[in-house]
């Protein structure tokens, strides 16, 4: 074998570099490349067509919401598998009646899609009220939200 290479030492060399080359290609296109695909969550939200929620289905939950007279508005935003409920309601609404809203949109949900996405709901008034605002959240594996502490400000 030394034989060999001390005979063939450029032809050694050159192979063991194109070696090397192509080593270096494969590990770069199996690592490195797919760190730059567009999709920022990866694969977390495989199956995610299967679980559309329909924009009448929002519009419903808006207008059951909207239909309590101490709400005044009601906003939506879907991040990925997380759909985002922000409540504006009246300055008076106690926080246990504004908690109880968060099940307003459990029921206007299908149990699939309760399994599939986790929900957030913040509760906030206008006016600064030392009861709001309220966050609630519910994991796709619970039965219901879980708030954190009520109100009060982050001083």
């Amino acid at each position: 074998m030394k034989k060999f290479i001390n005979e063939h030492k450029k032809q050694c060399l050159i192979g063991g570099i194109i070696f090397l080359v192509i080593f270096l290609i494969i590990i770069i296109w199996l690592f490195i490349v797919p760190l730059f695909s567009n999709n920022k969550y990866g694969d977390r939200l495989n199956g995610i067509e299967d679980h559309k929620i329909s924009s009448s289905t929002i519009d419903d939950i808006e207008d059951t919401l909207k239909s309590n007279n101490q709400v005044s508005n009601v906003d939506y935003h879907n991040e990925g598998r997380i759909l985002n409920f922000i409540i504006t309601v009246n300055n008076e609404m106690k926080p246990e009646d504004a908690k109880k809203l968060g099940n307003t949109i459990l029921e206007k949900l299908k149990d699939d899609d309760k399994s599939y996405y986790d929900i957030q709901v913040l509760i906030d008034t206008k006016e600064d009220n030392a009861n709001y605002p309220i966050a609630g959240y519910k994991h796709k594996t619970e039965e219901n939200f879980i708030y954190g502490k009520d109100g009060g400000s982050s001083e």
